[in-house]
């Protein structure tokens, strides 16, 4: 029986205030059981220059976004779910064996320190340890003027050459009901309370990344459901403008590792589950130490976590002691008992790229150990 999909976002209403200144059924399998993402890091960057005709940017006004705003209300509005349509199915995406380290100048997380945090399906408060509680935040965004209403998802501060990025699921920056990006967009690194708490200040978005086929071929209806193959670039990258003090995302909190299909043995998704019975006011996490193959080519594990959570980071090679890993996806769609997300791969590599947020250095190793 096909289980009801959902996308894992959900709005809430914010009024102008005070000051914020500048942001289904599939069989256990183990790493092995996925094609091409358990492939040895070995394997060359793509040879081929990024299409640029199955890639968009966006540039928006960071000072626009960067109004005065308040969280007024706790209303959370789901989206309705609706069943998958089975036959969207999407090959995996191409394995590039590529990542670059955190940037907590500890080099490589090795397999024998990423042990990942076991088995937890239940969205508890995440660890605070290291540098994951500053590198995780809450991305708001709206199409209204005066924010009257905003969406939440979740983002991670990603290593870049431009140590402005975050990456974001695609439909946490794409409106498909009237086809457009979100016109304002902030984020929140450490966010507690509803942006009550903003440690590292407001972040807001100067441009976004996404694949055209995400916009063109991703479909979502109140009836029918999600369907189209479209779901399996569920992903985007944003970068940021400078927060009110002129300083860079990267500079102030750092940044988590990204793996562009790597070997995924054990996994940890963190991110801010916002309806019930989770409130969106803290960081929460799931974790596994084996996985299911998502239809779209990607990783679904048990985990309860909640719309809000879109866009939140999927980490292999977690270091429990560094707060630290490799993004390798970020959450996407959810039935309410598995969420499960795309595995980056050569196509989220050209989008990083066509970004310009990588370059050389950043992967002169050829992946990781």
């Amino acid at each position: 029986m096909a289980r009801h999909q959902q996308r894992c976002l959900t709005a809430i209403a914010l009024a102008l205030g005070t000051v914020l200144s500048m942001g289904a059924c599939a069989t256990t399998v183990t790493a092995e059981g996925l094609p091409n993402v358990s492939a040895p890091p070995v394997a060359p960057r793509p040879a081929e220059a990024p299409r640029v005709d199955l890639m968009s940017k966006f540039d928006l006004d960071p000072d626009a976004a960067s109004e005065h705003w308040q969280e007024r209300g706790s209303d959370h509005i789901t989206p309705d779910p609706g069943e998958v349509d089975p036959d969207d199915q999407a090959p995996n995406d191409e394995a590039t064996g590529l990542s670059a380290d955190p940037t907590d100048g500890l080099g490589p997380i090795s397999l024998a320190d990423g042990v990942g945090l076991g088995d937890q399906g239940y969205g508890d408060p995440a660890p605070q340890d290291g540098m994951n509680y500053g590198t995780t935040g809450r991305l708001y965004f709206t199409h209204d003027e005066d924010w009257s209403t905003i969406s939440v998802c979740s983002a991670t501060v990603v290593t870049s050459a431009t140590r402005d990025v975050i990456a974001t699921a695609g439909h946490c920056v794409w409106d498909s009901d009237i086809g457009s990006v979100y016109l304002k967009l902030l984020f929140v690194p450490g966010d507690l309370d509803n942006a009550a708490e903003a440690p590292w200040g407001v972040f807001a978005a100067s441009e976004v990344f996404l694949r055209t086929e995400f916009q063109e071929q991703a479909f979502s209806d109140p009836d029918l459901g999600l369907s189209g193959e479209g779901w399996a670039y569920d992903y985007a990258f944003i970068r940021l403008a400078p927060n009110n003090e002129g300083v860079k995302v990267q500079d102030a909190v750092g940044a988590q590792g990204i793996a562009f299909g790597i070997p995924a043995e054990t996994l940890v998704v963190i991110g801010y589950p916002t309806a019930e019975p989770f409130d969106g006011t803290s960081e929460r996490y799931c974790a596994a130490t084996s996985w299911s193959r998502y239809r779209m080519g990607g990783y679904s594990i048990e985990c309860s976590m909640t719309p809000g959570c879109s866009g939140g980071g999927w980490f292999a090679r977690w270091d429990p002691e560094r707060g630290a890993g490799y993004l390798v996806g970020v959450s996407s769609t959810s039935n309410g008992f598995d969420l499960n997300a795309n595995a980056l791969g050569a196509a989220a590599y050209e989008l990083f790229e066509y970004a310009g947020a990588l370059d050389e250095s950043l992967f002169s190793g050829g992946g990781i150990e």
